[in-house]
């Protein structure tokens, strides 16, 4: 796993800046401390930082090919490697290491920008082309490994996070306002904009080349089909299907010179890969590692201990206090360069750190739920356009469901697509348009409608692959894990896993109207009941606790009126009402916000 920068002048004449590539490599040490490497072509300069995990003394980089006109710099792996190379060893290609970087750029020696489609694993790369004088940039397809560019001032610059390319020294930054208006509606920014103006995420599944003119030129090359075919496998059939895919995911999830744990949380999901995992190494070296709570409503880690002791692998606990939990909040800040109000990312944090002091490598079980329908959402999608409750009036429902259960069956006569984002929206539109002045669209929601190739209930799968998964979910895995030089691999969201996952029928996924019947019907071969059988948590902080108290008016004092207006980006009034209102979820996204401004908007 690496991170990797890059500055291409558009000049050919001129020199590119080596003290801001340096720079912008530096930003980013955190995701490879291990080793750097500069390549220098003149006009263009490529940097990488290495945390070495295969082929430890020979991988690195920037690597060139045999002759020199091909030269890589790769974050992420690729599982499929050795066969790949094998092909192409075959074809008469010479490999210096036995890296997976290498086998990529021979094969993008042999087949150009079609090499991506061959490529099992997670990452963010790019090649300079010295010959032709083009820079090729991809992305995984679901968006695991991230990359963002910007082009200003006559020049492309690319990195691993944002926080490398703000580092270039003629670089300014400047809010994008819609995308001000997205934070606000969804609590992140979705791509393939972001936060600042002029920097760009290349969304998963695509590529991107560019020359001397300047053009990005932008291609997409992996696409889900989720066209169910129905009734395709028996229940049992189906079942063992499941386990074969997530078995081989595992095993090659456990490529590695180094040694490989697992984030264990007590739930179904983790506790499936951690089962896994025993088929290919002994129970008594697999370290697995979870983290527990001072405030036991919050505390799993009681189950996270009976699972570990029924699979009987190394078990790793750190329990955390409130203040521990307070304590993270300016390392969350500093690792995240765009905001983000996912407050799961400061547990994640501290577990990543917890984990990263014994390995370099952990599993998690990120994507059982987009893909096996974990959350209440997908259930009540399914009941909306399959049952007698789209029949009942509307105004009935605050009667029988309440929170976002209410909002959500209230606007059943919405499109899908608008529907959907009610569960994780913490602002209205109305509510955004008065706190910042902007009135937000959904026309990314709306291109994606358009998009989708299935049917039904099923849109609400493809618009999490596509937004909520890749620039909420594994944004917080990415940045949380790598802050603390640590490597997470999903087996859940293994390709051909997600492939299988996607045609499979909604029904067979919420059978007895249970969220993820299929992996709690495989659980039941290997986990306690009292883990199979628990109601959904998720990873989350108590919040409103928090701010209550002492503690909570030490927090609050970033929303006081001085402050907001000294930023000048929030109308106070609106600001003080939210807080007075003390709905947790808003104003924890109204601290993010601030937090993150006053840590990463001065030039």
């Amino acid at each position: 796993m690496c991170g990797i920068t890059g500055i291409f002048e558009f000049n050919p004449q001129k020199k590119f800046d080596l003290n801001s590539l340096k720079e912008m490599n530096k930003a980013i040490f955190h995701r490879g401390p291990d080793e750097e490497g500069y390549f220098d072509g003149g006009n263009i300069g490529l940097g990488s930082r290495r945390l070495s995990i295969i082929d430890l003394t020979s991988g690195r980089q920037p690597i060139f090919n045999e002759d020199k006109k091909l030269v890589i710099v790769f974050n992420g792996e690729i599982y499929n490697y050795q066969v790949l190379r094998q092909t192409l060893l075959k074809k008469g290609h010479h490999f210096k290491t036995n890296s997976d970087t290498e086998v990529i750029l021979h094969l993008f020696e042999e087949e150009g920008e079609n090499c991506v489609k061959k490529l099992d694993g997670m990452f963010s790369l790019a090649i300079w082309n010295i010959e032709k004088k083009e820079l090729f940039l991809a992305r995984d397809p679901l968006g695991k490994k991230p990359l963002f560019w910007a082009i200003f001032e006559n020049k492309f610059i690319f990195s691993s996070e944002i926080k490398g390319l703000l580092s270039h020294k003629d670089f300014k930054r400047n809010i994008d306002e819609e995308s001000l208006s997205k934070y606000f509606l969804y609590g992140f920014v979705p791509a393939p904009a972001s936060i600042f103006k002029n920097i760009q995420k290349l969304l998963p599944g695509h590529f991107l080349t560019i020359d001397s003119t300047g053009e990005a030129k932008i291609k997409k090359y992996w696409e889900l089909d989720y066209r169910v075919q129905e009734e395709f496998f028996g229940e049992e059939e189906l079942e063992n299907e499941i386990i074969k895919y997530l078995e081989k995911a595992v095993q090659k999830r456990l490529i590695a010179d180094v040694p490989v744990g697992v984030f264990l949380s007590g739930g179904i999901d983790s506790g499936l890969i951690t089962a896994m995992m025993r088929n290919f190494i002994s129970p008594s070296k697999i370290d697995a590692f979870s983290i527990g709570f001072e405030e036991k409503d919050y505390d799993e880690s009681s189950l996270a201990r009976l699972v570990a002791r029924q699979l009987g692998v190394n078990h790793h606990l750190k329990i955390f206090s409130k203040k521990d939990l307070l304590s993270v909040i300016p390392q969350v800040i500093d690792i995240l360069d765009e905001p983000m109000a996912d407050s799961s990312i400061l547990p994640t944090v501290l577990l990543s750190q917890f984990a990263g002091e014994k390995v370099k490598v952990a599993l998690s079980g990120d994507g059982g739920d987009e893909n096996f329908a974990g959350y209440p959402k997908y259930l009540a999608h399914f009941l909306l356009e399959n049952y007698w409750l789209r029949k009942l009036p509307f105004s009935l429902f605050s009667s029988f469901f309440s929170g976002k259960s209410s909002l959500f069956f209230t606007h059943a006569n919405q499109e899908l697509y608008l529907r959907n984002q009610l569960w994780i929206n913490p602002f209205s539109l109305e509510e955004v348009e008065k706190l910042i002045g902007i009135k937000p669209t959904f026309t990314d929601l709306e291109r994606y409608h358009l998009d989708f190739n299935g049917q039904g209930a099923e849109e609400a799968f493809f618009l999490d692959q596509k937004i909520t998964l890749p620039d909420l979910y594994l944004v917080k895995t990415d940045r949380a894990s790598m802050a603390a030089s640590l490597e997470i691999r999903c087996p859940f969201l293994d390709n051909d896993l997600t492939i299988l996952a996607a045609k499979i029928p909604l029904k067979n996924k919420l059978k007895d109207f249970k969220t993820k019947s299929l992996l709690r019907n495989i659980a039941k071969k290997y986990l306690p009941s009292e883990a199979v059988n628990k109601p959904k948590k998720g990873f989350g902080i108590p919040i409103s606790l928090w701010l209550k108290g002492k503690e909570g008016n030490e927090i609050l004092k970033i929303l006081s009126k001085e402050k907001i207006k000294k930023a000048g980006v929030l109308d106070y009034k609106v600001v003080e009402s939210m807080v007075k209102s003390g709905n947790a979820q808003k104003i924890w996204v109204l601290l993010i916000f601030e937090w993150w401004q006053k840590k990463w908007l001065k030039n």
